[in-house]
């Protein structure tokens, strides 16, 4: 497959299937961000009553008691937001292992309801969830590992700024430690995040476990590094054209929303939740996607799965899932 065919047929499942694309995305990351969006409304209502501290203080700096706290944030606010994070992590991984089972259906032909597609997931839940779990323990692994380099790089950039007489070059050697610290750690980051790209569409058409997804995906798309990561580079930049598009108008309205009276935030946050859970419903299914077209299009590359599927059609043979297993013959 093209460029245009894999990005056409992103666009096209949706399009012929708007109920198990767009409305399963809606109704999942709709429950998904519930919890994410009380949060962040408790968040704002906490911000908002520190910003009129601040701004009490400011006008009469005699009232400043210093046995009141300074930030007013709640810890059950801090709780349900990392709670939220978390659901929101389960809920898209499942959202997206069963648009890759809905993607994979409709490459041979089928149109999978909304019950047909959670039937064909439903075994595999909790091997969704621990791939979602796998790939945010590297992501934290991979955050830890780029603030030790940041501030070791800060730390050697500071000391060879002040041992030289320009200040303006040691500002500029400063920055240059930094800059390759920063590729040093984002370019293997990177590279090991593409690999491990098609390790959905794997968990989830090849029945395989987390680790084996992750080492399957790890051959798979060996010698197909740059063409996988022009695809997700592409997707990515449509997936934030998007964003801005749709979230756009309400970062214009957000500071009218505050200001109406005690429900400012209420409102703001229901706008935003609205808009978050639109922006999930038109993104995912194109980058599930793509990633399950990119999937099927490295099979038929690497290991004939487009002669299978020909030979199928020709015998007028049946066939269902079980085409992406490993080892299957027509």
């Amino acid at each position: 497959m093209s460029l245009g065919d894999v990005f056409n047929g992103a666009f096209t499942y949706v399009r012929q299937n708007p109920r198990t694309t767009f409305v399963l995305s809606l109704i999942v990351m709709a429950v998904a961000s519930i919890v994410g969006s009380v949060a962040t409304v408790w968040a704002t209502g906490d911000s908002l009553s520190t910003l009129s501290t601040f701004d009490e203080i400011l006008a009469d700096p005699e009232a400043f008691d210093p046995d009141d706290p300074m930030f007013a944030t709640s810890p059950f606010a801090t709780l349900l937001t990392f709670a939220g994070a978390l659901i929101v992590l389960v809920g898209g991984a499942i959202l997206t292992g069963t648009l890759s089972s809905v993607v994979g259906m409709a490459v041979l032909g089928y149109r999978l309801t909304i019950e047909q597609a959670w039937a064909s997931v439903r075994g595999r839940v909790g091997a969704i969830i621990a791939l979602a779990f796998i790939k945010l323990a590297i992501q934290i692994a991979i955050g830890v590992v780029a603030s030790i380099a940041f501030f070791i790089a800060l730390f050697i950039g500071l000391i060879a700024g002040f041992g030289m007489a320009d200040p303006v070059a040691g500002l500029i050697i400063g920055l240059l430690i930094m800059f390759v610290a920063a590729v040093a750690v984002g370019v293997p980051t990177l590279w090991v995040w593409i690999r491990l790209y098609y390790a959905m569409p794997l968990v989830v058409l090849e029945r395989l476990g987390p680790g084996q997804a992750i080492a399957r995906s790890w051959r798979l798309s060996q010698g197909a590094w740059w063409r996988t990561f022009g695809y997700w580079l592409l997707s990515g930049v449509i997936v934030l054209v998007v964003n801005m598009l749709l979230a756009g108008p309400l970062g214009i309205a957000l500071p009218f929303l505050f200001e109406v009276d005690t429900f400012g935030p209420i409102l703001a946050g229901t706008v935003n939740y609205v808009v978050t859970v639109l922006i999930y419903a038109v993104t995912q299914p194109f980058l599930a996607g793509v990633t399950t077209l990119l999937y099927i299009d490295l099979r038929m590359r690497r290991e004939g799965l487009d002669l299978q599927l020909h030979q199928i059609a020709q015998r007028g043979q049946p066939v269902g899932s079980e085409v992406y297993l490993p080892g299957y013959r027509a």
